[in-house]
């Protein structure tokens, strides 16, 4: 992003609006005449310029006001006598850096919630999470509070760690032969992580075993997977593979999206198009979007258009404006017409928001589950400090096809996007922490594959771990959907190289900000709705973990 210029409409400099030379030539103006002039004239037109003179006085103090408030310099006089009298009369000593953080904090406090300052590393860090990229060796770790001993919680699908055989529930002795002892979990990371191709070398023990073994592990590009199924799949080096298939009697697939990154899209191609193509084909897809706290918007488009052949996805604009862009579906490419189910809950927001509520507005899904948080904003970042820093700013409210805009506001009655009242199914949090302790233990790659849940089970209760009630309402609906319609499996060639959405762009006075076409190259340009906003879900009790 260039860097702001001052333009012609800005007021003069401060010492030109009280250039004497200016007054001088006022003055000469009315006192200057001709000598032939007769003296009473002479004294008429003294008054005259006397009147005139206090009324230019007028005015000039008029002017220098107006120039004032339009002096963007004017605003900072207060916070620059605000940082000198902190700096020389403050108790103890106060870095610079603290004050201009604390001063940007404070004037986006006065905006909305979704508006934010990043530094460098928290830019480098919303980079990573956008685009679901980071060089490592591709493992979560956590480490234990009492004693301080780092564990793998699990290699990651396809990952350096995993080929070299870094398996779940191994305990890390030692990186590069160096003992880390008194380590916290930020030195560690520090110590594995580095640049793509090179090595690093993790002296583990693995779970059961006694015999400490030294591994080499290779670095790489790591992509993390946005896209989640029933169970892993594959043994050892292979492992880490997805089954979508919940219920194979019925040929019900099911997806977990957990954000909307870049490469979010490309993976429910991956994970649906293989189902829908084969001999068998699908007669019910389950999108499990609960818990999902958005990510990118053109991410969220781009899921969208899998499932709707024309119409509306989103609009965005500002309030009582035009539409600054419209996303429209595209028939090619979108999936054959199976029954879809959306699982949606309170921790659901933004982009999944978009998601769900297309769908709903075009009829095509059942919504079950509960409403959606209602982030009804579009963030775009603005690079600043020759990107060193970045300003996550709201630009714009996205409206659904229907035209409404689901943003939650103080005293609102209605907000984001409600299931139906017969599939409106609220859980307790007892009930979510259970969800998401099943679905951490589902993430784990083991030296074996998980027992595959029988299909009649699924078919009554698709979680026994869990009792997921939303879950097994969706089953439910999808098999009723089945015996009353007599529906047959739905398998057809779908083209894996889809055409973009259609984003129509009106016409404006001045350059509009088009949040679907930002470069891919530069994900911290794209608008974004960001995954920080929703509150935090109900937690499992286990420590964090941090990929690597």
């Amino acid at each position: 992003m260039p860097p702001m210029r001052i333009s012609a409409d800005m007021p003069p400099p401060r010492e030109r609006q009280n250039d004497p030379r200016q007054l001088a030539c006022y003055h000469h103006l009315f006192m200057t005449r001709s000598k032939s002039m007769q003296k009473p004239r002479r004294s008429l037109l003294i008054a005259a310029a006397l009147v005139g003179a206090v009324t230019f006085g007028v005015y000039l103090e008029r002017a220098q006001s107006a120039a004032n408030n339009r002096d963007p310099y004017k605003f900072f006089d207060t916070l620059v006598d605000l940082r000198a009298q902190i700096l020389r009369n403050y108790v103890e000593p106060v870095e610079d850096q603290k004050l201009l953080k604390g001063a940007v904090n404070g004037m986006l406090g006065e905006l909305d919630q979704y508006s934010n300052y990043f530094t460098k590393e928290e830019l480098a860090a919303f980079d990573r999470a956008t685009r679901g990229q980071f060089s490592g060796i591709g493992a979560e770790i956590a480490q234990d509070p009492q004693t301080g001993v780092f564990t793998i919680v699990t290699p990651m699908e396809d990952s350096p760690a995993l080929k070299a055989g870094i398996l779940a529930g191994d305990r890390i002795l030692k990186v590069n032969g160096e003992s880390l002892e008194g380590f916290s979990l930020k030195d560690l990371i520090g110590r594995i992580s580095g640049p793509p191709d090179s090595q690093v070398k993790l002296t583990v023990v693995h779970e059961g075993d006694k015999n400490p073994v030294e591994l080499t592990i290779t670095r790489a590009a790591i992509q993390v997977k946005s896209i989640k199924g029933v169970r892993h799949t594959g043994d050892g080096a292979d492992a880490g593979a997805w089954d979508y298939m919940l219920v194979p009697e019925h040929r019900i697939a099911y997806v977990r999206l957990t954000n909307f990154m870049d490469n979010t899209a490309d993976e429910l191609d991956n994970a649906l198009l293989p189902l829908i193509n084969s001999k068998q084909g699908l007669r019910g897809i389950i999108l499990d979007l609960r818990f999902n706290p958005g990510g990118l918007l053109s991410a969220g488009i781009d899921v969208s258009d899998r499932f709707l052949e024309s119409g509306t996805i989103v609009s965005t604009r500002k309030p009582g404006g035009k539409n600054d862009f419209i996303a429209e579906a595209k028939k090619e490419g979108t999936y054959p017409r199976v029954p879809v189910v959306v699982l949606v809950n309170e921790y659901s927001a933004s982009a999944a928001e978009i998601v769900a509520g297309a769908l709903k507005d075009h009829n095509r899904a059942v919504l079950i589950g509960t409403r959606t948080f209602g982030k009804g904003s579009v963030q775009n970042l603005i690079t600043l400090d020759n990107g060193n820093a970045a300003l996550k700013l709201t630009t714009q409210y996205y409206y659904l096809p229907s035209g409404r805009n689901i943003a939650k506001r103080k005293d609102s009655d209605t907000w984001g996007v409600d299931p139906e009242p017969a599939f409106n199914i609220p859980l307790s949090d007892a009930e979510n922490r259970a969800i998401l302790q099943a679905r951490s233990r589902s993430e784990v790659i083991r030296k074996k594959p998980t027992t595959t849940v029988p299909a009649t089970q699924v078919s009554t209760q698709p979680n026994t771990e869990t009792g997921d009630r939303q879950l097994a309402r969706a089953v439910e609906v999808l098999i009723a959907y089945q015996a009353f319609t007599g529906e047959k499996p739905v398998a057809a060639e779908v083209q894996t190289t889809r055409p973009s959405v259609t984003v129509t762009v009106p016409p404006a006075t001045e350059p509009a900000s088009q949040p679907a076409s930002a470069p891919a190259t530069t994900p911290a340009t794209q608008p974004a709705t960001i995954p920080d906003t929703p509150p935090a879900p109900p937690a499992p009790p286990a420590e964090p973990d941090v990929p690597q």
